[in-house]
């Protein structure tokens, strides 16, 4: 192994990202316009796993049991960083949360790091994880239950975002699917031998506005009806939808979720309805690694980006990258790519993703997340220093035991 110096590296980083910046915008491009949602995105997984293995990954699909998963890896000694890809869209949406610039950036990294750590003769592995479904289905519990992340020094993965901030916060959150069975009759002849599955969700939905008010300040709660009825003079006899329940930490969520169970049950109880509730995924809290964090805010600056202020736990959603952060030390920040106040799952996001603004903050998170994963593989004292605070974390390897299971 050469003697090579961080800043040396970070320019030869810096090189190998913009060497690669048309493969990738042209990835980027087409994944945008594929739009394939959670576990069906087959053309843009293989699309940019073959990108990636082009460049000397060897990439293995459909780990974990899920076809549109892949790791590429390269390096077989030495410190081990590795970068998350997302590329599933929203449904009804596309690519309204900017997951084409999150799957090429993270792609443009390794690729940049590991083509720099080869120049620099310098032993490490490098990997690149191609997660399905992070709107939705949770990709990457099964990678952190086969213990992929399990030897990593540092996980690494940006976020599209009308800001930029070193640090990303995100809730744990349970998805659950609802469904009221009732009785069909003639709303108007027969009304009394209907059984209203309507009525049912519209008891749970008031319990469910009832209960905010009881809430902490950092929980959530919110979901939509795919069915209510199929006619006016027909007594619904089904409804079905989705919710959501999230808050700040697993052990709250826990509770909340045994008071959104008793909620629903009570509505079944009172109309007469048979109530299905499945609790879903559950994603963990994310819990950004705060050495990490500290390297990420050294280079946003070198690379002239600005870190907007933010105010912790603000303006927050979920994401399955908390599941990894309890498996490794992990960092996911956020790069401006519209102005404040245009958020993701907006249409206007949509198209930020595919601006110029959007495409130039990829490269950069690209460079950025690569520089982090130098830091960590070149210097030993960095290396220590994250995993001390990743085993500081407290209950950093619990695992999520859900109030239904």
């Amino acid at each position: 192994m050469t003697t090579t110096s961080a800043p040396d590296l970070h320019t030869s980083i810096h090189d190998a990202t913009r060497g690669c910046k048309g493969d990738l915008l042209t990835a980027s491009h087409a994944i945008h316009a594929l739009a394939e949602i959670g576990f069906e995105e087959f053309e843009s997984s293989r699309l940019l796993s073959g990108l990636i293995e082009q460049r000397g990954f060897a990439v293995e699909r459909g780990v974990s049991g899920m076809p549109t998963a892949f790791v590429a890896r390269r390096g077989n000694t030495g410190p081990h960083v590795a970068f998350l890809c997302e590329y599933d869209a929203l449904r009804g949406l596309g690519h309204a949360c900017g997951h084409n610039l999150i799957a090429t950036s993270s792609a443009g990294a390794g690729i940049a790091l590991a083509e720099s750590l080869d120049a620099a003769g310098a032993d490490a592995r490098v990997t690149i994880v191609g997660t399905p479904a992070e709107e939705g289905g949770g990709g990457k519990i099964p990678l952190c239950h086969d213990g992929l992340f399990d030897d990593c020094d540092a996980v690494l993965i940006f976020h599209p975002s009308d800001r930029t901030a070193s640090v990303q916060y995100a809730l744990a959150c349970t998805h659950w699917e609802w469904t009221f069975r009732g009785k069909a009759a003639h709303a108007a002849g027969h009304p009394d031998q209907g059984i209203n599955a309507l009525d049912a969700f519209v008891h749970a939905y008031n319990g469910i506005s009832l209960w905010r008010q009881q809430l902490r300040d950092d929980a959530r709660v919110h979901g939509f009806v795919i069915e209510g009825g199929t006619a006016p003079n027909i007594i619904p006899e089904l409804t079905r939808g989705e919710y959501l329940t999230r808050a700040r930490d697993g052990e709250y969520l826990r509770t909340m979720n045994t008071r959104f169970r008793a909620i629903f049950e009570a509505a079944a109880q009172a109309t007469g309805c048979k109530l299905q509730l499945d609790e879903r995924e559950t994603y963990l809290d994310l819990r950004s690694n705060p050495v990490l964090a500290e390297l990420a805010s050294v280079h946003l600056a070198e690379v002239g980006l600005i870190e907007d202020h933010v105010i912790p736990w603000e303006r927050t959603g979920s994401t399955d990258v908390g599941d990894v952060s309890y498996a490794a030390p992990t960092l996911h920040p956020e790069f401006a790519i519209a102005d404040d106040g245009i958020g993701p799952h907006t249409h206007a996001f949509r198209e930020a993703a595919l601006s110029p603004r959007g495409e130039e903050a990829m490269l950069k998170a690209a460079e950025v997340l690569a520089r982090i994963g130098a830091d960590v593989i070149l210097d030993p004292h960095v290396r220590q220093r994250v995993r001390d605070a990743f085993l500081t974390q407290p209950e950093h390897r619990d695992a999520w035991k859900g109030s239904g299971a």
